[in-house]
């Protein structure tokens, strides 16, 4: 997409889904290429369902940001499968894992001008480094306005069965959340510029399990707002529960000098994930 040739409209769809190992849905393995092909035919179904819902003329730009993607082509295999005939990848992570590439990359995909795309793991703090790190991409909302986006993953609460691995897990997420907040932050005689954070934050901000965290304090602190607070909490799930762990809200679309328009959208993942995606209208 050219700049000369892009038609900005004034409002963006913005979807946040982690993929659960797309699209073999299992750790460190692959499916059959015909049983991947399925899934992800099946992915794009849900995602443009989604976009269909909040935005029924498709007059909307799209902002896509995804977790645990494979790698490129699967991305594009996905992207281009949802027909957005102007969607594509801005920015995949190529976090390593060991003596290979991670199999749970982040992905920007837009519809809107990119301005410039890169990716990150996150600072070294020793013991504390969080891991992978963020997708990121400026992209044109308006003629005139650049918005910075980024898609992250943080660290989850998995196989924790100690306090001081709490401690340890809490910080990895303040520690990254941190780092973006302090990578953003306007330089002096400078405007802000509009700025959203999507992805699988790995913590519930409505959950007492979750009463220490710190990033969702810090977000609002920084002036960020969080469009899952105007929906009832049965409608804001993103990971339903299974056996003894209940419903939980992990994926979350934060916005800074955005409104949000109408009230987002939480769509069940039909099987396909075990996180829910979600879908947030916004404009400048």
């Amino acid at each position: 997409m050219t700049f000369g040739s892009a038609v900005l409209l004034a409002a963006v769809t913005v979807c946040t889904w982690n993929g659960e190992w797309f699209p073999s849905g299992r750790a460190e393995h692959r499916d059959t290429p015909e049983n991947e092909a399925r899934t992800v035919a099946a992915a794009a179904r849900m995602l443009s369902d989604g976009f269909a819902r909040v935005d029924p003329a498709g007059t909307n730009d799209l902002i896509l940001c995804l977790n645990e993607i494979r790698n490129p082509l699967v991305a594009d295999s996905l992207v281009k499968a949802i027909g957005r005939t102007n969607l594509s990848v801005a920015v995949i992570s190529g976090y390593r894992r060991r003596d290979r590439f991670d199999m749970q990359q982040d992905v920007i995909a837009t519809t809107l001008p990119v301005v410039e795309a890169n990716w990150s793991t996150w600072r070294n703090a020793r013991a504390a480094t969080p891991p992978r790190g963020y997708a990121h991409a400026n992209v044109l909302i308006s003629p005139t306005v650049t918005a910075s986006v980024y898609a992250v993953h943080l660290k989850s609460n998995y196989g924790q069965t100690t306090e001081a691995q709490a401690v340890t897990n809490r910080l990895k997420r303040t520690l990254a959340i941190g780092q973006l907040l302090a990578q953003e932050k306007p330089k002096r005689g400078r405007a802000s510029n509009p700025m959203i954070i999507a992805g699988d934050m790995n913590a519930d901000k409505w959950d007492s399990s979750f009463a220490q965290e710190t990033i969702f304090t810090a977000l609002a602190k920084a002036r960020f707002t969080d469009p899952l607070e105007r929906l009832d909490p049965r409608a804001r799930v993103t990971h339903p529960g299974r056996g003894r762990f209940g419903d939980s809200v992990l994926d979350y679309v934060f916005i800074r000098l955005l409104q949000c328009v109408g009230n987002p959208l939480v769509l069940p993942a039909e099987g396909l994930s075990d996180h829910n995606p979600v879908f947030v209208v916004v404009k400048p």
